[in-house]
Order: C-alpha cells, then structure tokens, then sequence
C-alpha cells in the first residue's frame, strides 16, 4: 500500500473520530496501555513492535464487540533530557549529529538548526519529540485516541502524582534515610535505569563488596571482594599493571587505593581525605599482614587487575580463583595454594579444573571462576581448624566472618555497580551513600502479600513471566524515588527533591480515563485538591461537598464515572527488560492505592527486535525510524512483519531478506484484490472446499486472537488463506468467485494487522463504512461445511499415500487403479466396529483378521471415497502426472482388502 494511500485513511479515521471512544454501558469495555515513550529523540524500528502489537490488540477487540479505549501520553521527567540540552549548549558533536538526524526525519533541511537552537532548553526537547511520536504512530496506522494525551510534565498531572505520592506516605511506604544510589559524579545526581545506556536491556545492580584492610608498618591497602569467607586462603595481593594509586585518609588511616577508588569511597564514606599521589613501587616493595592470622604476603602486579573495579586491589586465593592460579603460574611465582573448603565433588576444585582448560584463556577462566563460586556458596564447607569460620557452610561463614572483620576494624562496607555502566551522555555511573535519601519501601510484608496475591490472578503472556514477577516482588526491597535535580514533580514533602522518572509513571493510566477533566479542574482551581483526587481516584465518601465550587464538583463527577467506566487496565503491553522495574512497581503500586476492579488484569510481555540479528541503536546506524519505515515499506508491511514475525517470547529479527519475501506474498495478495470483479454463480467443489477452509482459519484466527497468539492467528489468515486461494485455483476453481464469499469476513479480520489495506479494499469492494470499526463474525463455524472438508482431507491424505508407494517402488505409474470399498464392505466394517462378530457370514469370516490388523486406519465417517475421487480426479492426475481410475469393490484385489478410509492401490507402468 503506497504512502499516500495510507496517509488518506489515517486522515479520515482522525477526522471521524472512531478511536474515540465515549461510555457506553451497553457494550463491555477493554482498555489496552502500553509504554509511554520518553521524548528525547525520534522513536526507531525496535521501539515498534511493542506499540504495533498493541494496536494489533486494540483492534481486533474493537471488531469483536468491545468499547475500547487505547490512549498515549509522554513520558518527559527524569534527566536524560536535561544532559542532552545540556550537552546541546556545550556544543557536543555527537549528541548535534544525533539530533539532526532525528530532525531530518520530519523537516525539511531548511528548518533544522533553527529547532535545534531550541532545544538548548530542555522542555523544548521534550514537546518536540512528543509532537513528533505522534507523527510516528499515526504513520503507522495506530488506532490511539489522542484526545486524552497528556505528558508528566503537565501540571495536572504533577497534580495527580503528589497526591499519589501523600497517599504512599500515609501507608508507610515513603521514608528518608542514609542509601546507597546509582550515581554520576559528573551531573552531580542519583540515576535510574532510563538514563544509563543500556539500563532497560542490561540492568545495573548495587553490590555489596567487603573491602578488607591489609596493614604493614606505614599505610594499609584495601583490597575489596564479595567473598571474604576466602580470606585465610590469600597468598599474596595484586594491584593494576596500568592502574593509578592514591594514598587517603580513610577514618583516620592512611589507605592505598586506585584513583578511580578513591572517588568511589568519597561518595559512599564521610571524612575521606586525598593525601598523595604514590609510585607503585611503594607498594610492592613492602610486605603487608593478612586480618586475624597476622600472615606477611608481598603485592605483584597484574594485568587483568581493573584499577576502575572495586578498589583496584585484589587479593589472590589460588586455592578458589583459577584467574589468580593462573596468574601465579604465569609469572612463575614461588606461592603455594592454601585450600580452605572443601566440595563433595573433587574434581570441581580449582586445582583439578587447572589441568583440564587453556590458563591463558582469560574468558574462560572468568566463565570457570563463577562456576566455581557457585559450586563452593551452595556446596562448600569451610575446613576445619580455622579461626572464626571452621567446619561453617560458605553461606553462613560469609556473613559471620564479615561482620567479624568490620568489628574488628579490619574491614568496611564497599558498593559497587554490577557491571561497568555509564550514562546515556557517557560518564561514568558508581554507587554513592546519600544521607538524606528518599525512597519507596516496598519490603514491607502487607504489600508484598496483596501483589503476590494480584499476580496470582492475573494473566501473563508469556505465561512464565508470573513466576518472574513473583520472583521480583520477592526480593525488592527499597528504591529510591527522587532526586535533586531534573524534569519531573517536586516531591510534596520535600520540594528541593525530584520525583524520578520511574516512580511518577506508575499508576498513571488511571489518568487515561479522565485526563481532559483533571485538566478542565486544574484550569478552574488552579490546583487540584487531594481531597478531589481521593473522590475521583479511589474513595467517593472521602469528598467534603461545601468546600468545592459546583463547577468543580461536576467535573469531579465527570472525572469519577469515566475512572468507575474504564479502570483497571485490562491488558499492558510492554517488552521483557522492563519486568524488573516498571512493571514490578506497577503491581506494587496499584495494590497500594487501588482494590477490586481497579486492579490491572493481563500483562502481555514481548521480545525485543534485532536488525540483522544485531541489537537495534542509532549510533550502530541501524535504527530507521517508524517515520523512515513507513515511508520506505509502508505501515502495513512492517505491522504486518511484526504480527507473523515471531512469537511474543521470542526475539524478533528486523532484516531485509524477510521483509522482502513478505512484500512479495504481501503484493500478490494486493494484485488479488485489485483484480477482483464480483461475479455470480454456483460454487463447485474446489469453491466449495475453499469457503470452508477459510472459514476454519477463521475460526483458528479467533481462537488464537483470543489467547494473544498473534503469529499463529495472521499465518492463518493471511498466509494459509493465499494458500487455498491458489490451491482452489489450481483445482479448477473461480478466485473471483471463491474471494467474493468471503471477502467482508477476510477484510475484517486482517484490519487490525493490515488496516490501510483492509480498509482501501473494503471501501472499493464492500461499501462506504469503515472497516475498523465492523464486526468479525464470531460464528464461523456455521459456515464450515464438515462433508467439503473431510472430503478434502482425504483427497489429500489419498495423493500422500500414492506418493509414498511411488517412492518405495520407485515406479512411475502411467495410470493409478483406485479401489474404494463397496457397499457390503462398508456394512462389514460397521458390524465388526460393534464387536458382532457372531453375525459375520462364513464366506467373509476371512476378512476378520485384516480389519483387526488395519482397525486404526479405517475409517467409518461416511464419506462418499468413490465420489469424492471421481469430483477431484482432474486435480490428482495433475499432481500425479499419470490417469486415474477408480472403481467400488466388495472382493479383495490382489490379495488386498479395500477398507472404508483405505483404499487399495494399484500402478501401472
């Protein structure tokens, strides 16, 4: 479908208004959400699939009978925006080349630098790139209603989240104390998920390392890990190769530690002091004491030693870490492994697995070492004679000799990130401790009892993502929720604080139900009350009537029935990486501030899309974006695509060798319906046949919609249905015919994948009213012919049979003799069925054995064989190449007995 076609239905559907939907208690109600896009650059191919799927959704339960609501808002809160307006006014190259091109894709040349000058302000940033999602989604046919459109930025909105935010402070759920926070030192404020690059797709955690002291006689060197169990298995310490070192002020002791440590323990420690910069040979000229035993180790270099990891010091156990065995045996080291648990099975020790691998493979030995720690955490035991920990499973010496050592001033707490991490702008992310910090509490038993309870009615597609979400309710604890600088709500008990960008979107498709009458309230009050919020949100006995104007209570009124009409969410769509975040604190969140029918139903959760199988990005240059795809495929090949591509799990591959061969499937079923003429007349049997068989594909679409198998519903009734159509064909039968029984039935069901093309072809062949809003035929199987089908099936189940004789007696017959059972057969068959077999006749007491032999083939549905084959013999003679006679018999042929359902078969060369 060309671009301008598209462009003239997505015209008319908005100027029609039909996805727009009013109350309608005479019709069930379905509201489908997806993510809210955050606005800082022009959405790409990969951002889609979640969004064409939801549309997919949408409207098909728009043509099964459903008031649906599918709304959009803007995401424009947090601080990606604010270092990319930032980064604009430094004149940063990158991130210029970068929003030129987003630009491009909706300006002429012309206009570019003078947007771009704009966006040295961030909120410009943010209303473009909102405008511009609009764009996108209506050039892709998305059926949104954008009447209800609002941003996080709006101020009734704000509005809305302070009062959420009041609530969760009356439940307990909100407190402020010493955190530790994802950080970047170099915009001086905590981060999240949505401004790390490549946070949603590969989560950065807080860890918790043991940063043991190692003295001598001038200064310690701290040297932290998560397993200090291994301690009285240390036999020497390593520092960086490349790394730096400073000297610190560390609670009064001077410390040695990497520079990139020092500005780590500055962030997570009161009163660290820089003192000196020191030559590496300070540090391995001296020999240092292990804690408790006292033992003098020496310090070595290393190269896989990472001075920006951990405190940039590492402590060697050969006897548990293969990398540092390896290393002792590189450099020739005169050390001895000291091993201090023991495993149930030998072969898994460091030793053992030394002999088995290549000690040169740093990779390998990096895979080998966690299973390593792994193994010895769940299996190990300390060995006896130790002090503190002797005879303890690692698990619990873990935590007894930790707490030990930081007692004993021998060691402290150290974070770190799970991973190297940066920000979207490109500076480093570390962990630092803030005192005063604000953040969500969702540890709390109450609440995590409600959403262990909603999650355990809720339907999950993929299935196995409930025990996910389960899973995550178990294990989270707190999490921050503000911040002190970037777009978004000031946080009602604390206005120097932001709310950050992931706990101001929540709940918020609760405004999707009345956001045009929050925004009239807030024009007339100037600020929308809690009080008001409470009665339209969740308590209708909570409103003090004489405190309000009537023009308010009217529109609250207004609010709350649309709230009581569409809410709770009846499915959100969203793809996998947000389970652990978004998705987690939205079932947290909506158990705390909402009960009964409020609560969301169905979370359907999609993979990810690649591009050549690599992961889609901008800067790798390939992510066109929807705009770009849409005017170089059109909307409906890339809905299409993403309908049949693969299954919601599964990864989705974005590669130009499918599309093409989706375009070409695509075309013919365009040069179908461009040639179509209506004509009149009886069906014959290959018409017949095909009418049928597209209307058990309609019934497998159904089935299939129904339980959100996308894939499976338009292979079915797109490329199953081209199938039969040119099977019909091949079988002597009228396409123009044939398409025009099924054509208004074919044309709704395919709308919600293809819906441009739905509706130019409805238009041209059915009549003036939108297909969009039709409804599907939900009885399809009256119009299944079960006598058409079956004769069908065994037509073909008949040339497989023929085939398989061919190929095993490798003749190619001249003519094939078709023997089908006669009438007495047919009889005998029935009688022998029923188990009479007293009532068989002496003569034919022969046959008795044969039947038991071949019962599973037999088959007594009461199919015609002998006029079946004689109305299909043209069509088996041309798949066959060679000339078919069929004949009834009731005597065995050759030796061999004709059975209902298994003919005999005879060639003839």
């Amino acid at each position: 479908m060309d671009q301008y076609t598209e462009k003239k239905w997505q015209e008319a559907w908005s100027k029609s208004k039909i996805f727009q939907p009013a109350l309608d208690k005479n019709k069930k109600k379905f509201l489908i959400t997806v993510p809210w896009p955050y606005t800082n650059g022009s959405l790409h191919v990969g951002h889609g699939r979640t969004y064409t799927l939801g549309d997919v959704i949408a409207r098909y339960k728009r043509i099964t009978g459903y008031n649906v609501l599918f709304p959009m808002g803007f995401h424009q809160s947090g601080t990606p925006i604010l270092a990319l307006a930032s980064r604009l006014r430094n004149g940063d190259v990158k991130a210029i080349s970068q929003l030129t091109r987003d630009i491009a894709t909706y300006e002429p040349e012309q206009n570019i630098q003078k947007i771009l000058k704009t966006m040295v302000e961030p909120k410009n940033i943010a209303d473009y790139f909102s405008d511009a999602t609009v764009k996108d989604f209506s050039s892709m046919g998305y059926s949104i209603d954008w009447s209800r459109r609002f941003t996080s930025a709006d101020d009734f909105y704000q509005d809305f989240v302070r009062w959420q935010f009041l609530k969760l402070q009356r439940l307990g759920m909100i407190r402020q104390e010493r955190y530790p926070i994802l950080f970047s030192p170099a915009e001086n404020n905590a981060v999240g998920e949505d401004d790390i690059s490549d946070g949603d797709i590969d989560k950065v955690s807080i860890e918790e390392f043991t940063a043991v002291k190692f003295r001598s006689e001038d200064f310690s060197l701290l040297a932290a890990s998560i397993r200090p169990e291994t301690i009285f298995g240390i036999t020497n310490l390593w520092i960086s190769s490349a790394g730096n070192y400073v000297l610190i002020d560390l609670d009064g002791d001077p410390v040695a530690v990497s520079t990139e440590a020092y500005t780590k323990l500055s962030y997570q420690r009161d009163g660290v002091k820089f003192i000196r910069e020191m030559e590496k040979r300070e540090i391995l000229d001296r020999e240092f004491y292990t804690p408790i035993e006292r033992l003098k180790i020496k310090v070595h270099e290393a190269d896989f030693v990472n001075p920006s990891n951990g405190s940039g010091i590492v402590y060697s156990v050969p006897g548990h870490s293969i990398i540092d065995y390896a290393e002792v045996i590189r450099q020739g080291l005169d050390i001895q492994p000291r091993v201090i648990i023991s495993i149930e099975n030998p072969a898994d020790t460091v030793l053992q697995r030394a002999h088995s691998i290549d000690l040169s493979n740093y990779g390998k030995l990096r895979d080998v070492n966690v299973e390593l720690y792994r193994t010895e955490y769940y299996g190990g035991i300390m060995v006896e004679g130790l002090p503190v920990i002797s005879g303890e499973p690692v698990a619990i010496a873990r935590e007894k000799i930790r707490e030990t050592l930081i007692e004993g001033g021998d060691a402290l707490i150290f974070y770190e990130t799970s991973r190297q991490a940066e920000t979207r702008t490109g500076d480093r992310v570390i962990v630092a401790v803030l005192k005063d910090q604000w953040f969500l509490d969702y540890s709390l038993e109450w609440l995590k009892t409600k959403a262990h309870e909603l999650v355990d009615r809720m339907q999950f597609v993929p299935d196995h993502y409930k025990s996910s979400m389960q899973e995550t309710i178990d294990w989270l604890k707190q999490r921050p929720c503000a911040r002190l600088r970037g777009l978004g709500t000031h946080l009602p008990m604390d206005e120097r604080w932001i709310i950050e960008s992931l706990s101001d979107s929540t709940i918020y498709p609760a405004v999707y139900t009345n956001s045009n009458y929050l925004r009239k309230i807030k024009d007339v009050a100037g600020e929308i009350d809690p009080g008001i919020l409470e009665y339209i949100f969740t308590d209708a006995s909570a409103l003090e009537k004489n405190r309000y104007s009537e023009e308010i209570l009217k529109l609250a009124n207004e609010a709350r029935k649309e709230m009581e009409y569409w809410y709770g969410v009846d499915v959100r769509l969203t793809s996998y990486p947000h389970l652990t975040n978004h998705l987690a604190f939205y079932i947290l969140n909506h158990v705390a501030i909402f009960s009964g029918s409020y609560l969301p139903s169905a979370l359907i959760i999609s993979g990810i899309i690649t591009a050549d199988g690599r992961k889609i990005s901008k800067s790798k240059g390939n992510g066109e974006s929807l705009m770009t795809v849409s005017r170089k495929y059109s909307a409906d090949i890339y809905r299409l695509y993403v309908a049949v591509g693969a299954d919601f799990s599964s990864t989705l591959d974005w590669n130009e060798a499918d599309v093409n061969a989706l375009k070409k499937r695509y075309d013919s079923f365009i040069q179908i319906l461009d040639n179509y003429r209506p004509i009149n007349g009886d069906l014959n049997g290959a018409e017949k046949w095909f009418v049928s068989s597209f209307y058990m594909h309609l019934k497998s679409y159904i089935e299939n919609m129904e339980k959100y198998n996308i894939r499976s519903a338009f292979v079915s009734i797109f490329y199953e249905v081209l199938n039969d159509l040119r099977r019909c064909e091949t079988r002597g039968g009228r396409t123009d015919l044939a398409i025009g029984k099924v054509m208004k039935d074919w044309l709704i069901a395919l709308s919600p994948a293809i819906p441009h093309t739905a509706e130019e072809y409805w238009h041209r062949h059915i009549g003036d009213s939108f297909v969009s809003i039709q409804q599907l035929n939900l009885q399809p199987e009256l119009s299944i012919d079960t006598v058409v089908i079956e004769e069908d099936n065994y037509v073909q189940k008949l040339i497989s049979d023929i085939r398989s004789i061919m190929a095993v007696t490798k003749i190619t017959p001249k003519t094939v003799e078709i023997y089908t059972s006669g009438k007495e057969t047919a009889e005998l068959a029935r009688t022998l069925t029923g188990g009479d077999y007293g009532k068989v006749d002496k003569a034919r007491r022969f046959m008795i054995q044969d039947f038991t032999r071949n019962r599973k083939s037999i088959s007594l549905n009461g199919l015609e064989e002998y006029a079946a084959i004689e109305a299909n013999k043209s069509f088996i003679e041309s798949i066959l190449g060679a000339k078919i006679e069929v004949r009834r018999v009731d005597d065995p042929v050759n030796g061999k007995i004709a059975w209902p359902g298994r003919p005999v078969i005879v060639l003839n060369k």
